[in-house]
């Protein structure tokens, strides 16, 4: 356990924003698709749809698991969602430049930073008003405890936020899935799969990444991704569960997102079109949802 989270831990110090900008959930026209699919309104993301619905009022104090480098407490600040933070991720190096951020943007006295590793994090009972999971919640292995410190940590009437991965453990999506993706990538000009992780050279083909990948790489990586809404149902009523897609687009633009200019009419056109493609095989039942916006309130 110890060499696993210190890999985690070395792994998710580094912000690689290379990589994240060539992600389709950092891509304006995906984006404002998924603010659609939970807001109803292309132009209200997820955090501000939960700021109108649940958070008329900011909570007094929350709590974020999984923080990364802050950019979600700043954020939340700022909208009104919460009027202070606390914030636990397992990377100190990524804690660090949290803290640092935090200063830059006048927020220290409002938002208080630690490292913590959920597989072990032990929650104060009936202490938070709030608390948001940000695509972090896939990166731990033991949700039952987590989901259960979580349950016993908040206050009566506080609610649960996540925002997250939900789909195959592990990244193995099925073969319906992975043939798509294949099919959509053959069809579309070449110039669009032209990928940071081949030196820009166009993917030809889509595999499922190897088990091998994750013990090298980030052994946290989607651990039990499929089993974060069973388990958290344990614990939590599901207030609002919103799915927003990701089961084509998520692989299909991992890498090469960046290529689909969002000043471009056709390449709008072209995300847009995939995008609600995506919506139509959910309702077929074809495909399933991979991420989605969950509020839950303790059982």
């Amino acid at each position: 356990m110890e060499e696993r989270s210190a890999r985690v831990s070395e792994f998710w110090g580094d912000e690689k924003a290379n990589v994240r900008k060539h992600n389709w959930l950092e891509h304006p026209v995906a984006r404002a698709f998924i603010n659609f699919r939970v807001s109803g309104d292309f132009e209200v993301g997820v955090a501000e749809h939960w700021r109108r619905t649940y958070l008329a009022s900011p909570a007094p104090l929350a709590l974020s698991v999984g923080c990364g480098f802050g950019g979600f407490e700043r954020d939340a600040l700022r909208m009104g969602l919460a009027e202070r933070f606390e914030a636990v991720d397992i990377s100190s190096k990524a804690i660090e430049k949290a803290k640092a951020y935090a200063a830059e943007a006048g927020l220290s006295g409002r938002i208080s930073y630690a490292a913590v590793d959920l597989e072990k994090a032990t929650l104060a009972e009936d202490h938070y008003d709030a608390i948001f999971g940000i695509s972090s919640i896939h990166h731990v292995k033991d949700l039952e405890g987590l989901f259960r410190q979580c349950r016993r940590a908040l206050k009566p009437g506080g609610l649960m936020f996540l925002e997250e991965y939900v789909g195959p453990s592990r990244f193995q999506s099925g073969p319906n899935a992975v043939q798509l993706i294949n099919e959509i990538a053959n069809l579309i000009p070449e110039r669009y799969m032209q990928s940071i992780f081949l030196d820009g050279q166009p993917r030809k083909m889509y595999q499922n990444p190897p088990l091998s990948w994750f013990d090298e790489n980030d052994p946290s990586e989607a651990v039990r991704s499929e089993e974060i809404i069973p388990e958290l149902s344990r614990e939590f009523d599901i207030v609002e569960y919103r799915p927003y897609g990701g089961a084509i687009l998520h692989m299909l633009l991992s890498g090469t997102a960046g290529n689909f200019d969002p000043a471009n009419d056709a390449d709008v056109a072209l995300v847009r079109v995939l995008a609600l493609l995506e919506v139509w095989l959910e309702k077929s039942g074809s495909l399933g949802s991979d991420f989605a916006a969950v509020v839950a309130r303790p059982k």
